[in-house]
């Protein structure tokens, strides 16, 4: 979302010589902030309807000058940082702050998480998310270096009928997607992806009814995966050989 930009005349505040400053205000995702333009103007002068001074405002050409510079300053601002996808607050537009954003692939930050979690020694998370990406690359036929913006609703539809024609239980199925759902929140969280594209609001995990297996995915879903997904025996397959074996 764009930020909104406009010059005000800040009535509340009188200065010595009897005027009020004038004040730039920025608007963006309903939060306001307010800087001071520098220059001050006598109320009268003011067009409050319009924000800007009346035709009769002494000095009016110099105060217009300040405030379309200004407001071209931060338009140019504003426009830089979404080419650049920075994501921004009306705070660091103001004072030419950004947090950049690092936008990374599917695969690159898969494979982030589960480097970050093999070096934490966390087998059990390691295993869950090698487990994720093995499905979604075999889903995807290997081609899963794309970006987290083309994870939609309707790729997530596409997803849900390959795993279903996999004969897949509901317990697999909701494995996998909350393990999608919760890398996609880390990659937004770490900024390499936007929270606008962000498709789980819609897509609802919860769907799926888990209730009827309380304990373990079926043996077929872990044999199934032990031979279409690549890369050895995944977290799915370890957590049921286990549960079978108690």
């Amino acid at each position: 979302m764009s930020a909104v930009i406009n010059v005000v005349c800040y009535k509340w505040k009188t200065l010595a010589n009897g005027e009020s400053p004038l004040m730039v205000r920025v608007a963006k995702s309903g939060k306001r902030t307010m800087q001071s333009l520098g220059i001050s103007v006598n109320p009268k002068y003011w067009d409050f309807t319009r924000n800007k001074p009346k035709p009769n405002c002494p000095n009016k050409e110099y105060i217009q000058k300040i405030i379309l510079d200004k407001q071209r300053e931060l338009q140019q601002r504003m426009l830089e940082l979404n080419i650049e996808q920075k994501e921004y607050t009306t705070t660091t537009l103001l004072n030419n702050e950004h947090t950049k954003f690092e936008l990374k692939t599917v695969s690159e930050f898969y494979h982030e998480l589960i480097e970050q979690y093999t070096r934490e020694d966390k087998c059990g998370n390691r295993l869950i998310y090698k487990s994720s990406f093995n499905s979604l690359k075999v889903f995807t036929k290997g081609k899963i270096d794309i970006p987290f913006s083309d994870i939609d609703t309707s790729w997530l539809n596409k997803y849900e009928k390959w795993l279903r024609s996999k004969d897949n239980k509901e317990t697999t199925i909701s494995l996998m997607f909350r393990t999608l759902r919760s890398t996609y929140n880390k990659a937004i969280k770490a900024k390499c992806a936007r929270k606008s594209d962000y498709p789980f609001d819609e897509y609802k995990v919860n769907k799926f009814d888990t209730t009827t297996q309380k304990r373990a995915i079926a043996k077929t879903d872990v044999l199934k995966f032990t031979t279409e997904v690549h890369g050895g025996i995944d977290y799915l397959c370890r957590l049921c050989l286990c549960a079978f074996m108690n």
